[in-house]
């Protein structure tokens, strides 16, 4: 086993190793110490190498198979931190670090012996012969500095993403194309077996194209969602079939009913997606069409007796349970777009009184199931997203922020601000960590500012401010409260 991922994997890489050998040494260490010298010593970082590079027990490989996946994880949740704390440049400057996104090498002749201690760039001789993206770092000289081939490709599909935080949603889209290409131009690439990784660059580009508002494009991708169905749900059945938790459970029926429970309930999101796009471009009758369609996609899901695994596949997977829930939720947006404000409103007090009974029952088999212990297999995990692509995407795992934002903006409009208000502001008191977003808040003190006086409206303001400090909500910025 080679402890430092690869012969390819040149010295700005090495961290990558570096990381794995410092946590190897943590865990052998006695109270957490190495060796007197902490996790940084380069000693022990060296001799930890070393016997990574030695590793040949199936004990040690696993064990070293367990340090790289969690540093994946680990890399992933600061992204994801960096995101939630929108601080989009520390994000770009630690995906750049990491080496993470292809890029433009340099095509100028290059002068200078092997080791490129000395570099001699000759400005007018350029190279010929087509643009090619290269992989590994930018800040890099050496030819052969690249990823270790234990870093997962979906890692480098979130660093792509974040280029719409920083480099503009445009060089986002650029890259995850390019990215794409990859994927179905293999041959020309010479990376077989990236086609299972479509869907979910077709996801990102679908999410990419909502931002620049380019709805046609969007669409078009959405497209491409349905049509690599069929394969990602086979990849999908077969992951889930794997999980211990499910083992020796599912024969060969129950597996023809997971298929199509999965597939209809994939439709139904995909679709849901369509309805979405289609409203913001003001397609109504459109989205009334496709709405049709989930109706029939929600009844096959419905239609299927949920005994066994299936039942706690459904508990498990948010495409599943939040099926009936889409549904209402995408009523609702088309009546409000009909301008029928009170049954739009009723809809999503109905979406809102079944997501809680959904999120409940959800509960219930978590704990029946011993999902909320890290060690049961079926505690949720972003490996499957990073290493095992299946169908690319999954649903949102709750859909009572977006409930309550839509049912204030049918009361604002039908002139019931005040019961806007207290709509919203009874969900922040029953869970201000998981319903005080960034746009509930912005929402809600916009309702502040048409229905009280300026006084009045600056302390209910600074009151839900106080609140968002108290809970450690730190990813709710200050415009948000509207405070000048």
């Amino acid at each position: 086993m080679d402890g430092g991922g690869g012969s390819d994997v040149g010295k700005h890489h090495s961290f990558y190793s570096e990381i794995v050998a410092c946590a190897t040494n943590n865990n052998s260490s006695s109270g957490g110490s190495v060796g007197g010298g902490g996790p940084n010593s380069p000693t022990k970082v060296s001799s930890s190498s070393s016997s990574l590079t030695q590793a040949s027990s199936p004990n040690e490989i696993d064990e070293l198979q367990k340090l790289r996946r969690e540093t994946c994880e680990l890399i992933v949740l600061r992204f994801i931190a960096h995101l939630k704390l929108r601080r989009y440049v520390d994000l770009g400057k630690e995906v750049n670090m990491l080496g993470l996104l292809p890029f433009l090498p340099d095509r100028r002749v290059v002068d200078g012996p092997d080791d490129h201690d000395d570099v001699v760039v000759n400005n007018n001789d350029l190279l010929d012969g087509p643009l090619s993206w290269k992989e590994g770092s930018i800040h890099s000289t050496e030819p052969k500095d690249k990823l270790p081939p234990w870093i997962p490709y979906g890692l480098r599909i979130l660093a792509a993403q974040q280029l719409q935080y920083n480099d503009g949603s445009s060089k986002a889209l650029d890259v995850l194309l390019d990215m794409r290409d990859r994927t179905v131009r293999t041959e020309y690439w010479n990376t077989g077996g990236m086609e299972v990784w479509k869907s979910t660059l077709d996801n990102a580009i679908v999410n990419a194209c909502i931002r620049m508002k380019e709805w046609r494009l969007a669409l078009h991708y959405v497209e491409e969602l349905i049509g690599g169905l069929e394969e990602g749900v086979k990849r999908e059945v077969l992951w889930w079939c794997r999980q211990d938790s499910v083992v020796g459970s599912i024969g060969e029926e129950t597996r023809s009913q997971l298929r199509e429970l999965i597939t209809s309930a994939a439709y139904v999101e995909l679709l849901s997606r369509q309805i979405l796009i289609l409203l913001q471009s003001g397609a109504i009758k459109a989205a009334e069409t496709v709405q049709g369609d989930v109706r029939l996609h929600a009844a096959k899901v419905e239609g299927i007796v949920l005994t066994g695994a299936l039942s706690r596949i459904h508990g498990e997977f948010a495409l599943i349970r939040q099926v009936p829930v889409r549904q209402m939720v995408n009523d609702g947006l088309i009546l409000f777009a009909q301008s029928d404000y009170e049954l739009a409103a009723q809809r999503f007090r109905d979406a809102m009184e079944l997501q809680q009974s959904v999120s409940a029952d959800m509960n219930d088999s978590s704990r029946l199931n011993n999902t909320d212990d890290p060690s049961s297999p079926a505690f949720p995990s972003c490996w499957k997203d990073l290493d095992s692509p299946t169908i690319g995407f999954d649903a949102d795992s709750s859909l009572t922020v977006e409930c309550i934002n839509n049912l204030s903006l049918c009361l604002l409009y039908s002139g019931h601000m005040r019961a806007a208000v207290h709509e919203m502001e009874s969900l922040i008191r029953k869970d201000p960590c998981e319903h005080l977003t960034e746009g509930m808040a912005f929402n809600l003190c916009t309702l502040y500012e048409l229905g009280s006086d300026g006084e009045e409206c600056t302390k209910r303001k600074k009151r839900l401010q106080r609140v968002a400090k108290r809970f450690f909500l730190h990813d709710i910025g200050v415009e948000s409260f509207r405070l000048n």
